[in-house]
C-alpha cells in the first residue's frame, strides 16, 4: 500500500488498558483486568516505534488515548506527556466515560499543549436511560465530568452508542448537549461484539438505523440554522442516505454526510498488549508492536489491502451509487454474517425510496 496516496495525518485509537469501572451492555470488551497491559517502558519503546515510521512516511499522528477506563492507570500522564513532547504527534484526545474527572485531571489535562478535546459516552439523556446501559450513578457522575471540564475550558464532544432501549433518548439528548455547551457529538450503532454480543444491543432493525439516523440528521440541520451546538458528525458509513441533497447528481454530495471505511486508509486499533487491530469492532489482530513495525504491519497487509480495495464488497454494497461516500461498516457486516467484505445490514437503500 502506498503511503503517498493517503491523508497527511495517521490516526491511532490506542487502548491502554482492559481495566473499566463500568459494564456497559453493549461493550465490546469481554475482559476488565491489567492481565494484557504493557508497561509504561514498553508503551513508550511502542510509541517511540510509531514515531520513525510516521517520519519515515512524512505524516503526523493523532492518537486517541482510551481503554477500558484509561483513567484507571496511574501512568497515563507520564505516557500522555512522553507523546506530548514527541514533534511527529499533532494532537491527543481522550475517549473516557468522565465519571473519574476531577480537580487534579482538569489541571494534568490542561497542562498538556496537545491535548484538543476529551470525549465522553453518555447513553441516555437521563439517568434512568443512560444508568440502565452504563450503572448506577453512572449519569450523575459523567454530567458532574463534563460540567468541570467545560467550567475550565476544556473542550468536551460526546459518544452516543444507539441500541433499541435508547434510540427514544435522542433528540432528547442533542437538546442535553446543547445545554451543557458540548461541542460535538457522534452517533454510533452498537456493535454486538465481546460483552455486547451476550445482551440485547444487536436488536437495532435497518427501521431502527433509519429512524434514528434521520432524526439526527434533522436536528443537525435545525441547530447548524440556529448557529447553535453540537457540532453533529456524520462522517460515517450509510449517513450520506440522509443527504438532502442526495439525489442531486449535478453537484458533489454534502461533505458533512458520509464516508467511507477508513480501514487500510489512514489508521489502526492498538490494544493493551500492542496488539494491533484494523479497527477496535473488527477484532482480527494483524500483528503486534513490540515485535513487528507499524511500517511491517500496514504494508502488503491483505486484510487491508482487501477493505481498502471498495471493488472488494458483495450484496448490495458491491454495486452500490454511492460507494464513493459509503462503503458500509465492516465491523458491523462481520459481526452480523462473519464476513468483513458483506454489505452492511443495516442500510436500508432499496427497502425505502430516497
Amino acid at each position: 500500500m502506498n503511503m503517498e496516496d493517503t491523508n497527511q495525518e495517521f490516526y491511532f485509537q490506542w487502548h491502554i488498558t482492559d481495566r473499566c469501572n463500568l459494564r456497559c451492555n453493549h461493550c465490546y470488551q469481554t475482559n476488565y483486568s491489567s492481565r494484557d497491559e504493557i508497561s509504561l517502558n514498553q508503551l513508550q519503546t511502542v510509541a517511540s516505534g510509531l514515531f520513525r515510521t510516521l517520519s519515515k512516511w512524512n505524516k503526523k499522528g493523532d492518537i486517541s488515548i482510551t481503554g477500558g477506563e484509561p483513567l484507571l492507570r496511574s501512568d497515563i500522564w507520564d505516557f500522555v506527556n512522553f507523546l506530548n513532547n514527541a514533534p511527529e504527534i499533532i494532537s491527543i484526545d481522550f475517549l473516557t466515560n468522565g465519571t473519574l474527572i476531577d480537580l487534579n485531571k482538569v489541571d494534568k489535562i490542561k497542562s498538556i499543549a496537545k491535548i484538543r478535546y476529551i470525549q465522553i459516552s453518555i447513553d441516555g439523556a437521563n439517568s434512568q436511560t443512560h444508568d440502565k446501559i452504563r450503572g448506577t450513578d453512572s449519569f450523575s457522575k459523567t454530567i458532574k465530568g463534563i460540567r468541570l471540564l467545560i467550567k475550565n475550558d476544556i473542550e468536551v464532544r460526546v459518544m452516543f452508542t444507539i441500541q433499541k432501549s435508547n434510540l427514544p433518548d435522542i433528540p432528547a439528548m442533542i437538546d442535553l448537549a446543547n445545554n451543557e455547551g458540548i461541542s460535538g457529538m457522534t452517533f454510533e450503532r452498537a456493535v454486538p461484539l465481546g460483552h455486547g454480543s451476550t445482551s440485547e444491543v444487536n436488536d437495532l432493525s435497518i427501521s431502527d438505523v433509519q429512524t434514528a439516523f434521520n432524526l439526527i440528521a434533522d436536528r443537525s440541520e435545525d441547530l447548524k440554522k440556529r448557529g447553535t451546538l453540537p457540532n453533529i458528525l456524520m462522517y460515517r458509513p450509510i449517513w450520506v442516505l440522509c443527504d438532502p441533497n442526495i439525489l442531486n447528481t449535478s453537484s458533489d454530495l454534502n461533505g458533512c454526510y458520509g464516508a467511507i471505511c477508513s480501514i487500510g486508509l489512514d489508521g489502526i486499533c492498538i490494544l493493551p498488549n500492542a496488539d494491533v487491530l484494523p479497527c477496535r469492532r473488527l477484532p482480527i489482530s494483524i500483528g503486534n508492536l513490540l515485535s513487528s513495525s507499524l511500517e511491517e504491519i500496514w504494508i502488503d497487509n491483505p486484510l487491508l489491502d482487501e477493505i481498502a480495495n471498495k471493488e472488494n464488497l458483495k450484496g448490495k454494497c458491491h454495486d452500490c451509487m454511492f460507494i464513493s461516500r459509503c462503503s458500509g461498516c465492516r465491523a458491523m457486516a462481520f459481526a452480523h454474517n462473519s464476513d468483513y467484505m458483506a454489505e452492511d445490514p443495516h442500510c436500508w437503500l432499496g427497502n425505502n425510496k430516497i
